[in-house]
C-alpha cells in the first residue's frame, strides 16, 4: 500500500472544483512528488502525529516552495493515536513552519480515520479554532488569473537520460516560465549556472 505514481482525483463542492494530485511520500519517489507539485496552487502536507516532522516532510515542503507554491495546509494526521494532544500538534506545526521560509501555513489537527477536522470541525479539538481541511481548501486564495508562462522558469527534472558517454539529457515538464536557446539557467540546490 504505497503510492508510487501521481494519482489524480477530481472532485467538487458547491464552492470550488478540485484536482487532487496524490503524490508519493517515500524518498525514492521524490521526483514524482515534484511532478504533482509542479502544477499545484496549494500543497497539503500530511504528517503522522506519532512520528512528527521527518526529513522527507521538509524536503517535500522545500521542493513545493521551489516550484512556487506559497500556500500550505499541514494536515497533522492520526491525532486520535496521541489522544488529541495539543502540544504534539503545536510542535509539528512549529517545526514545519520554520522550513517554509515565509510561506502561508495553515496547520490542522486531523484524524482521517474518524473524520475529525476533515470536513467539519471536531469537538475533540476544542483548543483548535481554525477551519477544517475542506473549509480551508474551499476558501484559500488561489490566483486563478496567473499565467504559468509569466512566472519564473521552473523545470523539475524527473529523469536523466544517458544513452551513451557523449550525451546527457534531462526529462521533465516545464512547470512555469519560458526558456529560449542561450538563456542562463540556475540549478537548485547547488546554484550552479549554465
Amino acid at each position: 500500500g504505497i503510492t508510487i505514481d501521481v494519482a489524480y482525483r477530481y472532485f467538487a463542492t458547491r464552492r470550488r472544483k478540485f484536482i487532487l494530485a496524490d503524490t508519493p511520500g517515500h524518498e525514492q519517489y521524490t521526483r514524482n512528488m515534484a511532478t504533482g507539485a509542479s502544477t499545484a496552487d496549494v500543497a497539503v502536507l500530511l504528517v503522522d502525529a506519532r512520528h512528527g516532522v521527518r526529513p522527507q516532510s521538509i524536503r517535500h515542503a522545500r521542493i513545493a516552495r521551489l516550484l512556487g507554491i506559497s500556500r500550505f495546509a499541514l494536515a497533522v494526521n492520526k491525532m486520535d493515536l496521541v489522544d488529541f494532544d495539543a502540544d504534539v500538534y503545536r510542535s509539528i506545526r512549529d517545526d514545519l513552519g520554520q522550513a517554509l521560509g515565509g510561506a502561508s501555513l495553515h496547520a490542522i489537527p486531523i484524524s482521517a480515520l474518524h473524520g475529525d477536522n476533515v470536513i467539519a470541525t471536531s469537538p475533540r479539538t476544542p483548543w483548535f479554532d481554525g477551519p477544517s481541511l475542506l473549509e480551508y481548501l474551499e476558501t484559500v486564495y488561489v490566483d486563478a488569473g496567473a499565467d504559468a508562462a509569466s512566472k519564473p522558469f521552473r523545470f523539475p527534472v524527473q529523469l536523466t537520460l544517458r544513452p551513451d558517454d557523449r550525451f546527457r539529457g534531462y526529462a521533465g515538464q516545464i512547470a512555469s516560465g519560458t526558456i529560449r536557446p542561450g538563456d542562463l539557467v540556475t540549478v537548485h540546490p547547488s546554484g550552479r549556472t549554465a
